[in-house]
């Protein structure tokens, strides 16, 4: 077994380099499916269950948890509470897992949090000596600050929910939401939409509240089943009606919500709506429940003012414009494509696009293919200090798929040269989209936009 991780991050030692040097999956071969949560779950008995000690929202589905959390954490803000967000992946920072009133914890906060988090690490990897991963030190941390330091937290599940790390919250009162689902992770979770949603439906609250998107007869009816026998009290919404009456356009994205019209949302896309409407019904939930009301002004600066580092990010670099959006599957990359030709109606689009193997090749490309004038094909970079790299589809397959697709295509496996070679040919008017992983946007984001 190698070492626990045990002691505190030194002064010479950076926290994102300690916390990304962990394991990155707790599903070893040969362990059981259960061994990730019952490591989270003795971490944070070793700390004395922050979780039990913050007002919880858990978000859990497989389009929307992240822009969900968002609008949620927003809304809450907006109403005058502090708000603890434990969200994946990140983009630039580790520390945007775990942030605090929308902004990331201060490092000697961080510290002091990792020190106590560190020593229930090796207490816990002592006793059942195998190591705790990543994911499961990071919802530990997240809920250590949170519970020091939020009035609420909002958490996303990572995959799945009933088995999930973030599913460790006891108290009554937490407020599950589930957003759209589809076939994803389907090798885990099931290959059906009734099987998918009754994994997601195992954070439904023992005799508390829950908000869900519909998502058809098969996963509503596994969602209704799950909230039957806990006795959660199970509100459907109807997030395609509101994403249909959206307004999109170069301007951005506004919607209608009952009680408020023409309210300009942060995130951009029709698709947005839905997430937007889904949030605020959890938010009114919150709001009746926990004996406060929901202010106007307050509602429509939250949803105004949301944001998510690389859910399309806007830059201008060298007078072009470039969007940054980590769409890495054909249904992220339809909404993504839908939302450029909105923004961008009269500029040809060149698409910067690398994908992980275990997406569909043809179905993605296929997506963003309607509105690209080229493709510019290139590779997911490996992780932190030349670490693990998930199997990928080369730049060459891609722009093969791209030409088969009627598209003009170009491939350059090194991302920053498909960003240069995007910006440097071509229209000098077209936008540029970067896509397909966040891990890519880091790599390839310019640092000073100009």
């Amino acid at each position: 077994m190698t070492a626990p991780a045990t002691g505190v991050a030194g002064p010479g030692e950076d926290v994102d380099g300690f916390l990304l040097g962990l394991p990155a999956s707790g599903r070893g071969a040969g362990a059981p499916a259960t061994a990730p949560q019952e490591r989270a779950r003795e971490i944070l008995a070793e700390l004395g269950d922050p979780q039990e000690r913050v007002r919880t929202v858990h978000v859990a589905g497989t389009a929307g948890k992240g822009s969900v959390c968002a609008f949620v954490a927003a809304l809450l803000a907006e109403h005058g509470f502090r708000v603890g967000t434990q969200t994946s992946p990140h983009v630039y920072s580790v520390r945007e897992r775990f942030m605090v009133g929308g902004q990331p914890v201060d490092e000697a906060v961080v510290r002091e949090h990792l020190a106590r988090v560190r020593a229930a690490v090796g207490t816990v990897e002592r006793r059942r000596a195998e190591r705790c991963a990543f994911f499961e030190v990071v919802t530990a941390l997240g809920f250590s600050i949170a519970a020091e330091r939020a009035h609420y937290a909002v958490v996303e599940t990572g995959i799945g929910g009933r088995l999930d790390p973030t599913n460790v919250v006891a108290r009554p009162d937490k407020l599950a939401v589930v957003t759209r689902i589809g076939l994803d992770h389907v090798d885990i979770l099931g290959d059906s939409p009734g099987r998918i949603a009754a994994e997601k439906s195992g954070i439904l609250p023992v005799g508390g509240d829950a908000v869900a998107a519909v998502n058809g007869p098969e996963a509503d009816a596994a969602l209704v089943e799950r909230a039957r026998e806990r006795g959660t009290r199970l509100e459907f919404v109807d997030t395609d009606a509101a994403a249909a009456v959206a307004r999109t356009g170069p301007s951005g994205t506004r919607v209608d919500l009952a009680g408020w019209a023409d309210v300009p949302l942060g995130l951009h896309g029709r698709h947005q709506a839905g997430n937007a409407v889904l949030a605020l019904h959890a938010v009114a939930t919150l709001a009746q429940r926990d004996g406060w009301s929901l202010d106007p002004l307050a509602v429509r600066n939250g949803l105004a003012r949301t944001h998510i580092p690389g859910r399309f990010e806007q830059r201008s670099v060298r007078g072009r414009a470039v969007v940054l959006d980590g769409a890495h599957d054909p249904v992220k990359l339809s909404a993504l494509a839908e939302t450029v030709g909105d923004r961008y109606p009269d500029r040809a689009v060149t698409w910067v696009l690398a994908l992980a193997r275990d997406k569909d090749l043809d179905a993605s490309v296929q997506a963003v293919a309607p509105g690209a004038g080229r493709i510019v094909a290139t590779e997911l970079p490996a992780g932190p200090a030349g670490g693990h790299r998930p199997a990928v589809w080369s730049a060459a397959e891609i722009a093969a798929a791209a030409r088969r697709a009627g598209v003009e295509a170009v491939a350059e496996p090194d991302p920053r040269r498909a960003r240069e070679h995007a910006l440097r040919t071509g229209d000098p008017t077209s936008a540029v989209v970067v896509t397909g992983s966040f891990r890519l946007l880091a790599v390839v984001d310019d640092p000073a936009p100009g």
